[in-house]
């Protein structure tokens, strides 16, 4: 998260300038006021006007560029995720590339060497791999796909065990997929990290992609255990248990854009059931499903 743009900052700063000064106007007694400003010269009056019309054009003007650059700035922000994650999917594809070959030659040395039970065996293991592949293109939102690929490569990386479940195609979900991936991307990460420093066979992920008749769901589980007096504030803008100047911006931001698309979020944590994400949208009345 970058800092706060400066537009945020001046925009409170000028209102409350030109708040104190209507207050500070209106204790004034309204006939010395006139009478004072009658006492002055024509030539200072006209001076003063000019110098009023003047400056109201060029406050305007100044708001309007600091409100373009603000805009820029977010555009930048937003090319920035999107480059990040395509960044992500390019190594991934390559990777899955390299893996095909090395499969396929397997598969080749196996057969022609008479091993038939291997070779069998090893490609009903890579139909396991085809099947988590197929669930992520199995949702009908074409970003996401792309971030699970990613995120998929990336898990493999850090020896993470990554399992994807996908029960609905999410058809009809009403929310940009700009911020949809923002969600899911913030939630894997923060997952991702949580088991980065488990024992190897803690480390796992599970993914949960789902719908009920009322509601989209999308369910982010991890092995680990927050205390309550964290977990009940876990969603606060600028609250983080870790370390830096760009922590605790990701939760309250998830939370920000789901609520903005009128969905909720909710934590559930035990000892025995780990860390559990839940994101529910709700589905459009005119759903036709």
């Amino acid at each position: 998260m970058k800092d706060r743009p400066l537009f945020n900052i001046i925009l409170p700063l000028g209102l409350a300038i030109l708040l104190v000064s209507l207050l500070v106007l209106s204790s004034l007694n309204l006939h010395n006021l006139i009478s004072s400003c009658l006492s002055l010269s024509e030539p200072v009056l006209f001076a003063l006007i000019i110098m009023l019309f003047i400056t109201i054009p060029v406050l305007l003007i100044l708001t309007k560029n600091i409100y373009l650059l603000t805009k820029q700035q977010k555009t930048l922000e937003i090319q920035d995720f999107y480059i990040e994650h395509l960044s992500e999917l390019v190594r991934a594809i390559r990777v899955q590339r390299h893996d095909f070959v090395n499969h396929m030659q397997v598969v080749y040395a196996l057969m022609k060497t008479g091993k038939f039970d291997k070779a069998m065996e090893y490609i009903a293991d890579l139909s396991h791999d085809i099947q988590i592949t197929g669930a992520m293109l199995s949702v009908d939102i074409p970003e996401l796909s792309a971030l699970l690929l990613a995120k998929t490569d990336l898990a493999r990386k850090k020896e993470i065990l990554f399992k994807i479940t996908v029960e609905s195609d999410l058809k009809g979900l009403e929310i940009k997929s700009l911020e949809l991936i923002m969600v899911v991307a913030n939630l894997l990460d923060n997952a991702f990290e949580a088991v980065d420093t488990l024992p190897e066979e803690m480390r796992s992920v599970v993914l949960k992609v789902t719908e009920t008749a009322e509601y989209y769901c999308l369910q982010i589980k991890n092995p680990g255990y927050i205390p309550e007096e964290i977990r009940m504030r876990i969603f606060e803008m600028g609250y983080s248990t870790k370390e830096g100047k760009e922590r605790g911006t990701g939760l309250a931001a998830v939370k920000s854009v789901v609520e903005k698309n009128g969905g909720t979020i909710t934590l559930q944590c035990s000892r025995d059931q780990g860390i559990i994400f839940t994101v529910s949208f709700p589905k459009p009345s005119n759903s036709e499903r």
